[in-house]
């Protein structure tokens, strides 16, 4: 049908058309294309005549035509084939739980080529007010939308123009640093040191090599050579929580450069060594051992939890720390010491006691310090490394 006029309610007068472009490969069924809202017959005999010359050119031809009508589910389906063998289990277990859980039930229904940039920033925004990881949530749909420019579903990106928000979960705003400096350790060891060997074990090791959650759950006792006094990383835990179950699982560090041999302290050794003497036998020979072989991830956090409870009011600034906070109080107070002790700071070093596969993740991370030791390292890091 070529461009025909037609009224609005309000009487003012518009131009619309429709062109036949194929029939449904499986019903059989004619496929029209309607535009309509043009002002003149000029503007609307231009957009017909743009539409025949697609039509010519195959730009409704089946495939095109199923590509339109992809929505952001049906192309997480068709991602997913791919990227699921890639991965290990944990980190497969966190991506379905970021899409399922939110990503697909707030846009999944979308068709991908109508999504405007205005409507993904909208979402953005939302999603980064609800959630600690909401913004974590937008980079996983900014890689659907990569794949759909790649695999020509889409030729436009939207995440081109879009802000990434900076402010996370604004009702949960943090009144402290996730880590403790010097003075802050000691009470919160001193804390441990009354409650039972293995929690004391637990937390003084963390705080004293900056271990990953995982990794301090993997290790066995043959990971520690107390004659050498050192530590050997190289396994860690994963979590696989897919198919409403949890299932733990041995497996390889992070990175490679996640392999790596730690000098402990002898004060921690000691500790280790108190609790080696009393610590559960297993067959695996695993420090900290579990139903599930391992110690569940969440048995720390509920040690953590009753610890906040315990603590009188003059401490509460030691409640806000987290496991992973503890990994960054090591870095902090690595840079602390050697500001002290009037040393350049040992970023190589505490990327490689860390695990870190690029010394820009030891920089970005780990130098934030408390405010009295801001100045003294200020001026080590200006003199360079």
């Amino acid at each position: 049908m070529k461009p025909q006029k037609y009224k609005l309610k309000n009487g003012e007068e518009r131009w619309q058309f429709q062109i036949f472009i194929g029939r449904d490969s499986i019903t059989g069924k004619q496929i029209v294309k309607k535009r309509k809202g043009f002002k003149t017959s000029v503007e609307a005999t231009i957009a017909y005549a743009k539409m025949l010359e697609d039509r010519e050119n195959g730009a409704f031809s089946s495939d095109a035509l199923s590509a339109e009508n992809i929505t952001i589910t049906s192309l997480y389906e068709k991602w997913h084939q791919e990227y699921a063998p890639s991965v290990e289990a944990s980190t497969l277990s966190k991506t379905e739980s970021y899409y399922l859980n939110h990503i697909l039930p707030d846009i999944g229904s979308h068709k991908v080529h109508e999504i405007t940039p205005g409507e993904l920033q909208t979402q953005l925004n939302k999603w980064a007010t609800e959630a600690k990881s909401g913004v974590v949530w937008g980079r996983y749909l900014k890689r659907l939308f990569q794949y759909a420019q790649l695999h020509e579903i889409t030729f436009r990106n939207p995440f081109d123009v879009v802000t990434r928000p900076r402010q996370i979960n604004t009702t949960r705003e943090r009144k402290f640093e996730n880590f403790l400096n010097s003075n802050q350790l000691e009470r919160f060891l001193d804390y441990w040191s009354k409650q039972s060997i293995n929690q004391y074990a637990y937390f003084r090791l963390l705080a004293y090599t900056g271990l990953r959650r995982g990794e301090i759950l993997a290790l066995t006792w043959h990971d520690i050579d107390f004659n050498k006094r050192s530590l050997t990383v190289n396994k860690s835990v994963g979590l696989d929580y897919r198919n409403h179950e949890t299932n733990m699982y041995l497996k390889q560090v992070k990175t490679g450069s996640g392999n790596r041999t730690l000098s402990l302290d002898p004060k921690t050794l000691e500790i280790m060594n108190a609790y080696k003497a009393v610590a559960p036998n297993n067959s695996n020979n695993i420090i900290w051992p579990g139903k599930h072989i391992y110690m569940d991830f969440n048995v720390p956090e509920r040690w953590l939890q009753k610890m906040r409870k315990d603590l009188p009011e003059e401490d509460n600034d030691l409640t806000h720390v987290s496991l992973h906070g503890l990994r960054h109080t090591h870095a902090t107070l690595l840079f602390e010491q050697a500001a002290r002790h009037g040393k350049a700071a040992p970023i190589k070093a505490v990327q490689k006691r860390l695990g870190h596969a690029d010394v820009a993740m030891t920089l970005q991370i780990y130098t934030h310090v408390t405010s009295d030791q801001d100045d003294m390292i200020s001026e080590i890091l200006s003199d360079g490394f």
